[in-house]
């Protein structure tokens, strides 16, 4: 069906937008030289050229009145174009915005004028406005949208970019020579210290820490980021090697709900392939209650993970007969030779923090000495223990899943007071033979702001949390 032709009023409008679109190259210098007075960043020619700016301004002239009287415009690839030359020559959005403004008003004022000296009526004026300012509306968004689409190409590149360097850097395939270029890309310092991060992906292509760069920049580490298909990976500058070093690893813990690990500090980026290989064996050592591991602030945690198949052996020798005592008080030694070791072989810290007396503390350790033949006045033999104790609390196979082929094993809410503990759950163990009601399940009450009094009609249960023994009911 062909266009029908337009009234009267229409007519009057086409003659209009006319008359203005052969002033377009009058109109273009007047609209140019508005824009350099008002926005700086157009004041000079060392970002846009006169004849840019003046052929973008005609080009303006024609998409903003040559549809007066006609078509209504629905597009603009002439727009578009331009806000993606403009992000090209490093122009802020806010300033080509600000020039829009200018422009909008400029030709407004053209409008009116020549509707004006023409004589046109009030509601002719009134209408050629509308249309006006619909195409203004249309070229301006389509200018935005060519803008942001060229932001975000450059920012993919960039980001390619840098994974791919940081992919180099990862693999060792950058010699000296290319490491300057490296730096630069990755915007980082050429000197200082580094770490390598190494955090568990919850999912292939996942990102275990998705706002980790800008998260670590807020502390004053750059970094960059690979993610790979079982780990995200990053390599961090730090100011300072300790005080930071401590920083980095409070906000990795509250950045990650995974594993995270950290390597040993370095000062040549050539090393960063043997620190990678550090930074994964420190993940392999982390675990649920100690989720961000430093390679070089927890050693034992370290050799703990970093052969898990020949540590589990090395445990098993040491920890043997633990294997042969009654299920429930397994647990109960290991939590107390813990908390004996993270209290610096304090009974008394250590009592304080099982909530039992000192003296029982001791009784414990003498049965750990008698059990695993290491005396705990004998350095090599706590060394041993600590090993010893880091492999067992990381085995994949917890006691309490060995328990079950002994007895009956219940993992339960914790009913008790908030902060108490930890994982939210208590471990409920009751060997084999324990005199209890059959089908009954724990029914916690008593239950106090220190610990666990009773467990109603389930006498013989053992209750632990993380490897801690609550009570024995």
């Amino acid at each position: 069906m062909g266009q029908s032709p337009p009234d009267d009023a229409g007519a009057g409008l086409a003659l209009l937008g006319a008359e203005l679109r052969e002033r377009a190259d009058e109109l273009a210098d007047g609209m140019a030289a508005l824009i350099r007075a008002a926005v700086p960043v157009y004041g000079t020619a060392s970002v846009i050229s006169e004849e840019e700016l003046r052929r973008t301004c005609r080009d303006n002239v024609g998409f903003v009145f040559g549809p007066i009287g006609r078509a209504p415009a629905v597009a603009s690839p002439e727009s578009r174009g331009n806000g993606r030359r403009r992000a090209r020559a490093g122009v802020p959005l806010t300033a080509v915005m600000a020039a829009y403004r200018v422009a909008a008003r400029y030709l407004w004022d053209c409008l009116a004028d020549t509707a004006a000296r023409s004589e046109v009526s009030a509601g002719l004026t009134l209408r050629a406005a509308s249309e006006m300012w619909l195409a203004l509306d249309t070229f301006t968004q389509e200018m935005a949208d060519g803008y942001r689409e060229e932001v975000t190409f450059q920012v993919l590149g960039q980001e390619e970019e840098r994974s791919a360097v940081v992919q180099a850097l990862l693999e060792g395939r950058l010699d000296e020579a290319n490491l300057w270029e490296a730096a630069d890309i990755l915007r980082i310092p050429l000197r200082g210290s580094y770490v390598v991060i190494a955090a568990q992906v919850p999912g292939p292509g996942r990102h275990a820490l998705p706002q980790a760069e800008a998260a670590l920049k807020r502390i004053g580490v750059i970094s960059a980021w690979r993610l790979l298909h079982d780990a995200e990976v990053g390599i961090a500058w730090l100011p300072g090697p300790q005080a930071h070093l401590v920083r980095l690893a409070d906000s990795l813990h509250s950045l990650s709900t995974g594993l995270v690990g950290v390597s040993p500090c370095y000062d040549d980026l050539r090393d960063t392939p043997r620190n990678l290989r550090l930074a994964r064996i420190a993940l392999r050592s982390a675990f649920a209650a100690q989720r961000v591991t430093v390679f070089d602030r927890d050693l034992f945690a370290v050799a703990a993970g970093s052969n898990p198949e020949v540590m589990r052996h090395v445990s098993s020798s040491i920890l043997a007969a633990l294997d042969q005592i009654p299920v429930g008080q397994r647990p109960v030694l290991l939590a107390t030779l813990g908390a004996w070791l993270d209290n610096g072989g304090s009974a008394s810290k250590a009592a304080s923090v099982l909530f039992c007396h000192p003296n029982t503390v001791r009784h414990r350790m003498r049965r750990v000495e008698q059990l695993t033949g290491r005396s705990l006045s004998d350095p090599r033999g706590i060394a041993e223990l600590s090993l010893a104790f880091e492999i067992d609390r990381r085995d994949e196979h917890p006691p309490h899943a060995r328990a079950k082929q002994q007895g009956d094993v219940r993992v339960l809410p914790w009913p008790g007071p908030p902060g108490l503990l930890r994982g939210g759950h208590v471990l409920a163990i009751r060997p084999r033979g324990a005199c209890t009601e059959p089908d009954s399940e724990p029914d916690f009450i008593g239950q106090s702001t220190v610990a666990l009094t009773s467990v109603h009609g389930l006498r013989g249960w053992g209750l632990h949390e993380c490897g801690r023994n609550l009570a024995a009911a």
